[in-house]
């Protein structure tokens, strides 16, 4: 008996019609269906995982995948037999969208998409023509293949995992387009730190007598290469620059203008590791600044001044003598002095110099605030004493100075101190098993941080707090997530990062995540190895504890956990010791109750 060709789609199918369908599928800038120039209506995906079997197996070489690779995309936490169950939900809704049985296909296992209609997709209309225009070398080529994107991969899933990876390289492609045909304007558009389509637009702004034009060209350039990436301009486009700024008959530079060049200079010398030469940049940068009322500036010499004096071994001297001199010149400038130490501060803290003499320094520091009459000084002086308070375990007097500390700082109007006042207190809190009393100050921590200056170390150290918080690990895993969306964002400062990375881990592992866990403890032990020893140390050691336990090595999990309760003791850290020592021996309870 001839089997018939609709006895594919499975028991209760339709009869295959034998007329040839006409598919459009729309995957760029948004999500859309066609059969036979009829439009799918978005209402008829009744399930979204309907949807998004289309979309994985569109964008799938020959638009075909195998069923477990579906599965495991589209349900990676689910076991075998549930996700079997989803994947035919979703099939059966997919084939009610459209209408047609034959939407997809199961042939030996593998998944097909329409396989007897003529499908068209426009990621791969754009990739063909992309693929030959690069290879041409041809700029007209290029531009054409370019308007082909109609914009990023399906936006509206951008945080799925599945599609990662497709979306990096469309959007690579597009960018490669954009270069290859000198679409300059629109490249800056879509990567504002591109410093050929800086250089390029500077250049033609120039020749067509739009110095004005040029200057705001290179402003907007360095603003998003320091706050995307932490870097500045290369060495081609401060010379442009300043031929920018020397053009005959031109006004004169403006202060900001003049300062935003040495800055540029300073941190080019930085990244040759030519110390002098970027405190000397930085140093007259950081004078203009005060001289002009910069205050972004200033920060910005601040923070190359601060790494200047870390890599010379002298941070703290460098870091009293500017905040002491802001507190003096009474100009409010001490926020903007602590927000460009910030981070220094969290590597001096977490240090193995031990907290006392941090809070020695934070008293030395309130005793300037005090005689400079600062009062935004001594707030900021109580912020430092509190946390190093509570990293050497004074939790009385941690939390009377961190509360001082946050009132203080809302009065003065000092968002980041306000903002890490409120994580360290939600630190607090934890270690005396006070969850909600830590939810609720992260919360108000985190909207304070996401307006501050300083989101970027400030809403990693919340994230790593509140996934602490969590009430179980199902919970933390989804604050993980939006942590992981948000912080994607934007590029968090490494060390401010180390409590969210190992936050996470623990979260991972604990989850049975075991992979994502050790991806997280991967990137904590490389800055980690910023430290000789110290709190980040012994958390590292901890954590990797937990994924030992979580994979069932209880015996190595031992040895890390008294690894990691030796760090923390060194750095003077007993609480989080005794945790250790306690996770040790009950480990060591359980192999003995076994035997």
């Amino acid at each position: 008996m001839t089997v018939p060709q609709w006895s594919l789609a499975g028991v209760g199918a339709r009869p295959y019609d034998p007329v040839v369908k006409e598919v459009a599928i729309q995957l760029l800038g948004r999500f859309s269906v066609a059969v036979d120039g009829a439009q799918i209506s978005g209402d008829a995906w009744r399930s979204r995982r309907a949807a998004d079997v289309l979309k994985l197996l569109a964008l799938s070489p020959d638009r075909r995948l195998h069923r477990s690779q579906v599965m495991e995309a589209l349900w990676p936490e689910s076991d075998p037999q549930a996700s079997g169950t989803n994947l035919r939900k979703a099939l059966h809704f997919a084939r009610h969208a459209t209408g047609d049985e034959q939407t997809v296909v199961t042939q030996n296992g593998v998944l097909v998409l329409w396989p007897n209609a003529h499908v068209d997709t426009d990621v791969e209309r754009f990739e063909t023509a992309a693929r030959h225009a690069l290879a041409a070398g041809d700029p007209s080529a290029c531009r054409a293949a370019a308007d082909l994107y109609r914009g990023d991969l399906l936006p509206d899933d951008r945080y799925e995992s599945w599609l990662a990876e497709p979306h990096r390289r469309l959007r690579q492609r597009y960018l490669d387009l954009l270069r290859a045909g000198a679409l300059w304007e629109r490249l800056s558009d879509e990567d504002p730190t591109d410093e050929q389509a800086a250089r390029a637009l500077m250049r033609a702004h120039l020749d067509a007598g739009e110095r004005r034009e040029a200057i705001r060209r290179f402003e907007r350039l360095r603003e998003a290469l320091h706050d995307q990436l932490g870097v500045g301009p290369d060495r081609a486009t401060i010379a442009l620059y300043e031929d920018v700024l020397a053009v005959e008959g031109a006004p004169k530079p403006t202060q900001a203008e003049r300062a935003h060049a040495l800055l540029a200079w300073a941190l080019v010398h930085m990244n040759r590791n030519d110390i002098n030469e970027a405190e000397r940049a930085a140093e007259e940068a950081r004078a203009i600044a005060l001289d002009s009322g910069l205050g972004r500036e200033l920060g910005e010499a601040a923070v190359i001044l601060a790494k200047v004096a870390m890599a010379q071994g002298r941070w703290r001297e460098r870091f009293a003598e500017e905040l002491g001199e802001s507190m003096r010149m009474r100009a409010n400038m001490e926020p903007i002095v602590y927000d460009a130490h910030l981070c220094l501060a969290e590597y001096y803290l977490a240090g193995p110099d031990g907290y006392d003499i941090a809070a020695d320094f934070a008293r030395q520091m309130m005793g300037i605030a005090e005689e400079a009459g600062s009062a935004t000084g001594a707030a900021l002086a109580k912020l430092m004493l509190g946390e190093a308070e509570l990293l050497a375990g004074h939790l009385i007097e941690a939390e009377k100075n961190l509360k001082q500390a946050a009132e203080a700082n809302d009065r003065k109007g000092c968002l980041s101190g306000s903002a890490l006042a409120r994580q360290r207190l939600a630190e607090a809190a934890l270690i005396s098993g006070r969850k909600f009393d830590a939810n609720r100050l992260l919360n108000r921590a985190r909207s304070l941080a996401v307006r501050s200056e300083l989101a970027t170390h400030l809403l990693v150290r919340v994230f790593g707090t509140m996934i602490q918080a969590a009430a179980d690990p199902k919970r933390a895993l989804t604050v993980l997530g939006v942590a992981e969306r948000e912080l994607g964002q934007m590029r968090s400062c490494e060390p401010c990062s180390m409590g969210y990375l190992t936050s996470a881990a623990t979260a991972c592992a604990r989850a049975g995540e075991l992979d994502r866990a050790r991806s997280f403890i991967t990137e904590a032990e490389r800055i980690a190895g910023m430290w000789q020893g110290g709190l980040w140390n012994g958390a590292v050691w901890e954590a990797r504890g937990i994924l030992r336990q979580a994979e069932g090595a209880d015996e190595q999990s031992r040895a890390m956990f008294r690894e990691a309760a030796q760090e923390y003791t060194r750095a003077g850290n007993q609480f989080d010791a005794a945790r250790c020592l306690e996770a040790a021996a009950g480990l060591h309870n359980q192999s003995v109750s076994a035997e």
